[in-house]
């Protein structure tokens, strides 16, 4: 009755039907998604001979009381696996109604060799019946989820379908038409009625409230499932594949006045559904030395909980990084600019990431690292353009403990981040403060958005120099030169709002900044900032964003003293892990 599509970046993806439609028997017998190119012919739990191939445990009885229904209603969770997990096969639990053994709700992935194409992470299913006149269990929700990535190459990259259905207003009995079951599966009104249907809601509204992250019913399916399977992992991807880290790009090929030209490669591999290696080492050429890094975390059952030790690893000075790693290299190497002041850093780092339902998150992080400054190995030839001196860290071992908190909801509803470090650097304690918050709103039916974002910190104690905070340029307070405010607290405040004028390959972006530092500790060496105690800088610009708003092309002026005009060429900051 009803149809729309639209499309925000370029894409080539066709979808099956059953994606676009609702299971309206539990699936049958034989379960099979993506017309049997994603999972064929998978036995049901409570098809004939299920008993035989699963194992079943009773898991938890819940008592309904439903309006209308004169009597209790007795619910059964029984929890389903394979009993030869080498098997395709459902891992999940299902919802039985004990007096009439319907099918209340279900709720499962697969085994990994249930999946026909090799490129699936996963699946995960949720489908829930409501009741109707008392005696039908009918669709009420169903929850889809698909992720798919490349199986020989681990990248922070991948694919995901998600779909959700809600099913109401039934009629019962009604009068069918003949033809009903001798038509086709589907049937549709002509394009034009379909098009005219009146939708409750934009097309993009579940997208702009939730996101792409799952939902909390798929995150509970991964965590029952993964409990399930034990010791065998749930994943349809290879164990071995190749591996690049974050930035993706620039940990493969990179250029800057701090290495020269930088050449890497890695590899990840499944050890254990609960350790997985991610190794990823490489050559400086400038700089004449070797880098890597190793990292084990929990695999499938705890990716958030690891340990990495590391050899000649490139920082970057804070407060956040002023351009993507593939578009720095690009303008160190045509326009001899490198807007990265990088100092090197090998050691041993421990990390642990606590998750809550409401989305909210808590991170702590301990470092035992080896500070080693850096210095312009590209700029040897005085007959060719030089380089921006290298701001300095300063050489010794830093030894921290961090933690990073954003609340699950706030009283205001905007995200808020909050960050708290205690640290030693050759005996001289230290500490720092910093937070912020965001703001986001997309109407995407209408081709506008804005967003914005207040952040602030401070240290205290003694400090080195790579934990100040620099402001100026690009990435902070445009229209002044680049990062010529230092301070060991600062503010800055960013907004900036958008609108289609070509969908999708233009839109008119305004944008304005403001943001200051204060310093009150020792004097700073060239080529650092000689005046620390600086003064609030203001900006503002218009630019257009390029092709689904990936490239950014912006003009900005600086308001206040020192002020100058300056022309940014960036990418979409969506884009910078790929970067």
């Amino acid at each position: 009755m009803g149809l729309r599509d639209e499309k925000s970046l370029p894409t080539n993806i066709h979808y099956h039907l059953d994606h676009l439609t609702v299971v309206q028997d539990e699936f049958g017998d034989r379960i099979r998604i993506g017309d049997g190119d994603e999972v064929e012919a998978v036995l049901h739990p409570v098809a004939p001979g299920a008993e035989d191939f699963y194992d079943f445990l009773l898991a938890d009885s819940i008592t309904l009381t439903l309006q209308g229904v004169p009597e209790a209603i007795r619910v059964y969770e029984v929890l389903v696996r394979p009993k030869d997990p080498d098997l395709p096969g459902f891992i999940g639990s299902v919802f039985l109604d004990r007096a009439t053994r319907a099918i209340v709700r279900m709720s499962f992935t697969f085994t990994p060799v249930s999946y026909v194409d090799s490129y699936l992470d996963h699946i995960q299913i949720s489908l829930e019946n409501g009741l109707w006149n008392g005696r039908y269990w009918l669709p009420y929700r169903q929850q889809l989820e698909i992720r798919r990535e490349v199986p020989w190459l681990d990248i922070p990259a991948g694919s995901v379908i998600k779909g959700w259905f809600e099913v109401r207003d039934y009629e019962i009995n009604p009068t069918l038409p003949e033809m009903l079951f001798r038509g086709p599966t589907v049937t549709a009104l002509p394009e034009e009625a379909r098009r005219a249907f009146p939708f409750e809601d934009s097309l993009h509204a579940h997208l702009d409230t939730e996101g792409l992250l799952p939902p909390p019913e798929m995150e509970e399916i991964r965590s029952m499932a993964l409990e399930l399977a034990g010791q065998r992992y749930l994943s349809g991807l290879r164990k071995l594949r190749l591996h690049l880290p974050k930035p993706l790009i620039s940990s493969g090929l990179r250029y800057n006045r701090a290495e020269g030209l930088f050449l890497g490669g890695g590899f990840s591999y499944g050890i254990h559904p609960s350790l997985s290696l991610a190794a990823h080492g490489g050559f400086a050429f400038g700089r004449e030395r070797p880098a890597g890094q190793a990292t084990f975390t929990g695999g499938e059952k705890a990716p958030l909980t690891g340990i990495s030790a590391f050899l000649n690893q490139p920082r970057d000075l804070e407060p956040s990084p002023a351009i993507s790693g593939a578009l720095n290299t690009l303008s160190a190497l045509t326009r001899h600019q490198d807007y990265q002041d990088i100092f090197f850093s090998t050691g041993v780092r421990a990390f642990h990431e606590w998750k809550s339902e409401g989305g909210g998150s808590l991170a702590l992080l301990t470092r035992w690292e080896d500070h080693r400054t850096a210095r312009d190995v590209a700029s040897s030839d005085p007959l060719k353009p030089q380089f921006r001196p290298v701001l300095g860290a300063e050489k010794g071992l830093w030894r921290s403990v961090e933690a990073r908190a954003i609340p699950a909801t706030s009283r205001t509803g905007l995200p808020l981040r909050a960050r708290g470090l205690l640290g030693d650097f050759e005996g001289r304690t230290f500490g720092r403060l910093a937070g912020g918050v965001d703001f986001q709103r997309r109407w995407l039916t209408r081709g506008m958005d804005f967003q914005g974002s207040l952040n602030a910190g401070t240290l205290f104690g003694d400090p080195p120099r790579q934990a100040l905070f620099l402001l100026g340029g690009r990435e902070t307070v445009p229209g002044y030169p680049f990062r010529t405010q230092v301070g060991d607290r600062y503010w800055l405040l960013r907004a900036q709002g958008g609108r289609d004028l070509m969908a999708p390959w233009l839109n008119l972006r305004v944008f304005g900044a403001a943001g200051g530092t204060g310093y009150g500790g020792k004097p700073l060496p060239e080529p650092w900032p000689q005046d620390p105690k600086g003064s609030f800088l203001l900006s503002a610009g218009f630019g257009l964003g390029l092709g689904w708003d990936i490239l950014h092309l912006d003009l900005a002026r600086g308001l206040r003293e020192g002020g100058e005009w300056e022309l940014i060429f960036s990418v979409n900051h969506a884009f910078w892990a790929w970067l």
